[in-house]
């Protein structure tokens, strides 16, 4: 299964919907369309005139939403998404309400979220929502640091089920980017022109400069952990080092704007099958990477499956870090 690159569009009229849809970059093949950020909602128009594949979403403001009108008439809007051929994004807490419309468990996605932490007990969620009829679990938490990375991806790295799990915030970003790593995540967001959800990188970004499209069977595959704000002229010097190395169409490069470098970002990067994690000046580290075989004042760490990770605390010239990174390659 192949990972959705997914846009969410936020827009107040059906028309304004379907425009920006219509301009989504190629690579896209999911639009979500926030009809509770609508004032008029008409699900008809969208189901049948939108250029991509849709999932209608229209959520409740308990769980972050915008909808306005009465819960009778979210449910409504909601029952007219089932009817289409299209995915319904359901929140947990009205799956039971919805379950005589919901005919095919395939298409709803059954989601839960918490915009003050990363929520309790992943499992049970996840079991107790495909328990009242969605075919695709979602669970979003909020990321006070980077360290919660490892929550969702951990979650998705065990599933065997289609699942959508981030981390919200500027902290969680690294969870969007690797979800394309986890074969079983069925997609990730992008933004277009408004941000849905805290923390979504804007869909051309995601595009070109992350390179979506690289991610899922990059081999070898290496994180550069930038400051938040990316350095992107020394993300290419570190790239065309890369290719100096691997004379390797499938290698790749990824930059992950963080803060500081906690043992959880650690973890999920190697359960992403990082071959190794490169760390720029001006990132911190966590003294509690040293609990997990990291060593804190490194500026690379080669990783393989079944050892130790190898640190490289010697110069950050690009050159002398991928010949330490390729070793064994």
């Amino acid at each position: 299964m192949s990972t959705h690159l997914a846009v969410a569009i936020v827009a107040d009229t059906p028309a304004r919907a379907l425009e920006l849809a219509h301009s989504l970059p190629q690579g896209v093949s999911l639009v979500e369309y926030r009809l509770d950020f609508m004032d008029r909602v008409d699900v008809a128009r969208l189901a049948e005139q939108s250029p991509l594949p849709a999932i209608f979403t229209c959520r409740s403001q308990t769980q972050g939403g915008r909808f306005r009108g009465s819960e009778r008439e979210r449910r409504e809007i909601l029952r007219q998404a089932l009817e289409t051929r299209h995915l319904v994004d359901i929140e947990m807490d009205t799956l039971a309400a919805m379950r005589p419309f919901i005919h095919d468990p395939a298409r709803v996605i059954g989601s839960w979220h918490d915009f003050e932490g990363m929520l309790r007990d992943w499992g049970a969620l996840d079991v107790r929502i495909r328990a009242r009829g969605a075919g695709i679990v979602k669970l979003v938490g909020m990321a006070a640091s980077e360290d919660d990375v490892l929550t969702p991806c951990a979650w998705l790295s065990r599933r065997n089920l289609p699942g959508v799990g981030i981390a919200m915030g500027a902290a969680g970003v690294a969870s969007r980017l690797l979800a394309p790593r986890f074969a079983r995540a069925f997609l990730t967001f992008a933004s277009l022109d408004q941000t849905s959800a805290p923390g979504q990188i804007h869909v051309q970004d995601m595009i070109t400069r992350y390179g979506f499209s690289h991610l899922a069977d990059a081999a070898p595959f290496f994180a550069l952990l930038t400051p938040p704000s990316v350095p992107w002229d020394e993300v290419e010097r570190y790239r065309q080092a890369m290719q100096r190395h691997v004379h390797n169409d499938h290698a790749w490069l990824l930059p992950i704007p963080v803060a500081t470098v906690h043992p959880g970002l650690a973890l999920a990067l190697r359960l992403a099958r990082a071959s190794g994690i490169i760390r720029l000046p001006g990132v911190e580290t966590s003294p509690a990477l040293s609990d997990y075989g990291f060593t804190p004042a490194a500026l690379a760490w080669r990783l393989s499956p079944n050892s130790r990770p190898e640190a490289w605390t010697g110069p950050s010239h690009p050159e002398a870090l991928f010949s330490f990174l390729l070793q064994g390659h």
